[in-house]
């Protein structure tokens, strides 16, 4: 699609507008009681609230509908003194002058408030529709479509960018792409409800989606990542499992079989890549509760390689998968320009453990954490900064650190094998790229969920914690391979935890299901959102 305009909402997108609205409601209804007027139903918004007082009663109606009308003007008047551009509005709109992208603004509020603001702070715009320049306003479809003919563009042209659900309920009845933009007054499950594309904490953002900005390294962001996934995958009654944010393997169905398939690529090292290849796509696989069976990859390696490089990352395969009785079948194997390391992708085919049954997430249900966080992690820094990290460690203690990926080891296969054999686990996650904060985000827009989490018991690998300290990183979003992370229903807890020490297995209770999605952690008795990384923290590493 390419985009020509956008449409922006004015207050709470481009502006940050304080205005009580609460407050002048409650005063416009006072002076509607006061003149003993019919009241319709409290709940409706200021403007359809006065819409239907007037329609209810005839000429006393009318005249308080312009009643009303004023006392909502004279607080908006009050309140843009206050207002100030959202951060990043005003560099959006200046790219997007720059591209010849059109800009139109449609607004619930006066044209006489946002004229006034739009001059103050030079905000461009090519068209701007005020609730005085339409008859009817959005959420009604007519508010956008005089915009888009006043722009001169097609629904198809544009892109519609919003505060409120009212916003993406406008632009979704014109089936137009349509963007939500986080407040603290709109969470995101308002916003999907309503069918929103994307929704975004960000409003510079939006570059991404009119390709005014490329992406960088690292993993493409989940906001972007669902829309591709629900608007090109294939949902069919044959697949139990599909594409989507925080499920780690594809679960399918072929006759009265149940077939497990996973690809994953390894592109942060080059050191050991065979090895971490099968072991990768074999955690996936296992979290998942299958068996893997069959194995092929794609092995890109750049050019002037000698062959007994070449040879060294077949027989790290050909080892790792003779580990778990795995059957290497096939693949392709190039030399290509433009790369400085090899590329590794496999693709795992594997079979269930026993009957797949992922029983229903629930309130109270608790969240249990499997090894350590950050092995994979601390290894990869000492790969890169080994010289430097001399200064503070021994060769001995580092060479060991570096071999953290064999020993504690970052494959979960054994423990994520037990648990399924013996438990009813509700769901398993893999906490790769991204690490434990990516790991338990996804877990909650997978299963629609929130997760309330106890920073105590997270247990991290002791090198990393330090690693992490020296280089300025947080150990939060490091890649953190060689741990999981587990749901159990909380009647099952402490017969996990007697059932992981009595064999060996390190086991934490690290939070529990709640109500509001996201993830979140309390300290002090007040709640606060986890930590969140756009993109891995070993990528900071310079």
């Amino acid at each position: 699609m390419k985009v020509k305009g956008v449409i922006f909402d004015f207050d709470g997108t481009l502006v940050i507008l304080s205005i009580d609205f609460k407050k002048i409601k409650e005063k416009i209804l006072n002076e509607a009681k006061n003149l003993n007027l019919k009241v319709p139903s409290e709940e409706l918004p200021i403007l359809e609230l006065l819409e239907e007082i007037r329609k209810l009663n005839g000429k006393k109606g009318g005249n308080f509908y312009t009643i009303g009308h004023n006392i909502l003007k004279e607080e908006e008047i009050k309140a843009s003194q206050k207002t100030y551009p959202r951060k990043g509005t005003l560099e959006l709109l200046k790219k997007l002058r720059e591209n010849e992208i059109k800009i139109g603004i449609i607004t619930r509020n006066c044209r006489q408030v946002v004229e006034k603001v739009i001059e103050k702070f030079g905000i461009p715009y090519d068209v701007l529709l005020t609730r005085d320049d339409v008859e009817r306003f959005k959420p009604d479809p007519l508010h956008i479509k005089e915009c888009l003919k006043k722009l001169g563009l097609k629904k198809d042209e544009v892109i519609l960018v919003g505060d409120h659900f009212l916003d993406v309920r406008c632009g979704k009845k014109l089936n137009i792409l349509s963007i939500g933009l986080l407040s603290e007054n709109v969470k995101e499950e308002d916003f999907l409800k309503e069918g929103a594309d994307f929704v975004l904490d960000d409003i510079k953002d939006i570059e991404y989606i009119l390709d005014l900005k490329g992406f960088p390294t690292g993993k493409l962001q989940n906001r972007f990542l669902k829309y591709l996934i629900e608007k090109y995958t294939t949902k069919d009654k044959e697949v139990l499992i599909g594409s989507g944010i925080g499920i780690d393997c594809a679960i399918f169905k072929v006759k009265d079989r149940y077939i497990y398939a996973k690809t994953d690529p390894i592109t942060l090292t080059s050191k050991d890549i065979g090895f971490y290849l099968v072991n990768i796509n074999v955690n996936d696989i296992s979290v998942m509760g299958g068996i893997p069976i069959y194995f092929l990859c794609i092995l890109l390696f750049p050019e002037n390689i000698t062959f007994s490089e070449i040879e060294y990352v077949f027989s790290q395969i050909n080892n790792e998968c003779k580990k778990f009785n795995i059957k290497w079948i096939g693949g392709h194997t190039e030399i290509i320009s433009g790369i400085k390391n090899p590329i590794a992708v496999g693709f795992l085919i594997g079979k269930k453990i026993k009957k797949i049954y992922f029983p229903e997430v629930k309130i109270g249900d608790k969240v249990f954490l499997i090894k350590e966080i950050g092995i994979e992690g601390a290894s990869l820094i000492v790969r890169e900064k080994f010289n430097e990290l001399k200064k503070y460690f021994s060769e001995k203690y580092l060479k060991k650190v570096q071999n953290s990926i064999k020993n504690p080891g970052i494959n979960v296969f054994k423990e994520a094998k037990i648990l399924w054999e013996n438990f009813k686990i509700k769901w398993m996650h893999d906490p790769t790229e991204g690490g434990i904060s990516t790991a338990l985000y996804e877990i909650s827009e997978s299963k629609r969920v929130g997760i309330l989490i106890d920073l105590k018991k997270l247990n991290f690998y002791p090198p990393v914690v330090k690693f992490c300290k020296i280089f300025g990183l947080n150990p939060y979003g490091i890649i953190s391979s060689g741990c999981l992370l587990g749901i159990i229903d909380k009647k099952n807890e402490k017969k996990l935890i007697e059932f992981c020490r009595k064999n060996k297995i390190k086991i934490r209770i690290i939070g529990e299901i709640i109500k509001e999605k996201g993830v979140f952690y309390i300290e002090k008795n007040k709640k606060y959102n986890f930590p969140k990384f756009e993109r891995d923290e070993i990528n900071r590493l310079v």
